[in-house]
């Protein structure tokens, strides 16, 4: 008996893509729709459509899992995700896993419960991801949003993110050329997270570049990514450096919670501490002072990666890291010290 496997392996394609011209979905293209159906006319194949419509409600879902519940940035970017899932006609499933957990281990289970036809990871930790890429990308395709993974061979994993090192260099600089020497950082356990790891790298490549000494013990404070834990952070780093003088903050929403422990220290920003941020949230305008931030961009990282998903689902399997630019967004608060002026650059 002729099976749906023996149809695509004979066209050469996956077994999704024969379930979706047997669908008649408009999502194959015109070439590939036609080499399938005449491997279906020439076995006359056809499939019992109670099976194929079960079938099809599993693994016509994208589950996207969304590593830690507080962060902002992830969840505008899983409106976009959302966006673009639906016009490719699947349906999305979201899983919000803590920010310590093993995203992995809990992707495999999920997908042997739900059964997706790929997986959009938003958050999850390279090291994890790249370690285990292989056998994700047989299980099931996927994607990392926001952080990079440099996977051999045909794995089916691929990442759309901006380079951290880069991102947080400008970051870095920016405060520099305004005059700061003394500054500050808030990020994430660099032993745990690659993204705050490569953030602080690339604070310390600019710092160097500049002829400026940083004490990480002193200068870096390595915390969770919430409100709480940066306005705990500010606080700790202006007791412990009375001349302070800028706050690197590896989140906009750590940055925000660090602007009001500064304001219970009895400092304003940007007179007394300049802040700038990071991933460029929309709250992030609306503040005041305004806060300076690296953008993410957002919609672009979204789309991107479920056209990256979409083609693995389609059967090429060669994975792709893409990185796309970010910027400064211009704001209230950081103030030039060289000159006595406030930054609107």
């Amino acid at each position: 008996m002729t099976t749906i496997k023996d149809v695509a392996r004979e066209a050469g394609v996956s077994v999704s893509t024969v379930s979706r011209v047997l669908a008649h979905h408009p999502d194959v293209s015109a070439a590939t729709a036609s080499r399938v159906q005449q491997v279906i006319d020439r076995w006359q194949f056809s499939v019992n459509r109670n099976a194929q419509h079960l079938k099809q409600s599993a693994t016509m879902t994208i589950l996207v899992a969304v590593k830690g519940r507080h962060n902002l940035l992830f969840a505008a970017m899983l409106e976009h995700v959302q966006a673009a899932v639906t016009a490719t006609g699947h349906t999305v499933v979201t899983q919000y896993l803590d920010e310590d957990a093993n995203e992995v281990a809990e992707a495999e289970r999920l997908v042997t419960e739900i059964k997706p036809r790929g997986v959009v990871f938003l958050g999850a930790d390279a090291d994890h991801v790249a370690t285990n890429a292989v056998r994700i990308g047989e299980q099931c395709p996927a994607v990392v949003l926001t952080n990079s993974v440099a996977s051999a061979g045909r794995s089916a994993v691929s990442s759309v993110t901006t380079d951290d090192r880069v991102a947080a260099q400008l970051a870095t600089e920016h405060l520099l050329g305004r005059g700061h020497r003394r500054i500050g950082v808030v990020g994430g356990d660099i032993d745990a997270s690659t993204i705050s790891l490569h953030r602080h790298e690339g604070v310390l490549a600019a710092l160097k570049a500049a002829g400026v000494e940083f004490d990480c013990d002193r200068q870096y404070v390595g915390t969770r990514y919430s409100l709480r834990c940066g306005y705990e952070a500010a606080i700790d780093l202006t007791t412990r450096l009375p001349d302070l003088t800028a706050i690197y903050a590896m989140s906009d929403i750590m940055a925000l919670g660090a602007m009001r422990g500064l304001y219970e220290q009895g400092l304003t920003v940007p007179d007394d501490i300049s802040l700038i941020g990071h991933d460029g949230i929309e709250l992030a305008s609306y503040v005041v002072p305004k806060l300076v931030t690296i953008e993410q961009p957002q919609e672009t990282m979204a789309r991107r990666g479920v056209e990256v998903l979409m083609r693995h689902i389609e059967g090429d399997l060669d994975p792709v890291e893409e990185f796309v630019p970010v910027r400064i967004v211009a704001g209230e608060s950081v103030r030039d010290i060289r000159f006595g002026s406030t930054s609107s650059d």
